[in-house]
């Protein structure tokens, strides 16, 4: 619990901030693959991420998911917190893409403490603005760009973020993302591997030329 503590503190500085969120909440391991949220249910607790990632995902009545947004070390779930705060069931499911680290925030602790600390107000409204941002751009990808330009894009992203041009991803997974069908993703995934910027392998993707 130290460690959540130290970085806890170096995201909102207040010491009495920390000490009352840790307090009233619960440390918790996710495993990779874990559903932690699900369309349709009430909001019992906000999660605060310290490591690891878990995304957010739309699902529609035939089974098409697309992702929302991610939630990184340091962040929460502004669609969590939306509903949570106002008693409203949530709008998407969450779950973690690797091992995770997290806090859960009950709702009604978060509640009374908006009203008590204005840096966690600012924390959220930061929040708020940023998952806005991401999903103008989302609409953006979804409307003007091909799937052939975002699934670059994706790939680029997780490159950068693994620090490796081996990428652990499924091609079902990459669909789900890009909201579309995985024989889409496989047939572009293939036009690159024919002309020498990747290499497919099962379960991962090998970057071997600047995409």
């Amino acid at each position: 619990m130290e460690e959540a503590r130290v970085f806890l503190k170096k995201i909102f500085v207040n010491e009495a901030l920390v000490d009352e969120l840790m307090a009233g909440s619960q440390k918790a391991e996710i495993p990779s693959q874990q559903t932690i949220l699900r369309e349709g249910e009430y909001i019992k607790v906000v999660p605060f991420v310290f490591d690891g990632r878990i995304k957010v995902m739309r699902q529609d009545e035939s089974g098409k998911e697309v992702l929302l947004y991610y939630i990184r070390p340091g962040e929460s779930c502004a669609l969590s917190i939306a509903a949570g705060l106002n008693h409203e069931k949530s709008v998407a499911y969450a779950i973690t893409d690797r091992p995770t680290s997290m806090l859960a925030i009950p709702t009604e602790t978060l509640r009374e403490m908006l009203l008590k600390f204005p840096r966690l107000n600012d924390f959220v409204l930061h929040l708020f603005h940023q998952r806005f941002n991401e999903l103008i751009l989302f609409i953006d990808a979804v409307s003007f760009k091909n799937v052939d330009f975002r699934l670059i894009v994706n790939l680029k992203n997780r490159q950068k973020e693994s620090a490796s041009n081996t990428i652990w991803v499924t091609h079902q997974q990459l669909a789900n993302e890009l909201g579309t069908a995985r024989e889409v993703v496989s047939r572009l995934l293939k036009q690159l591997e024919r002309g020498k910027k990747i290499r497919n392998l099962r379960g991962k993707i090998e970057i071997i030329a600047p995409l």
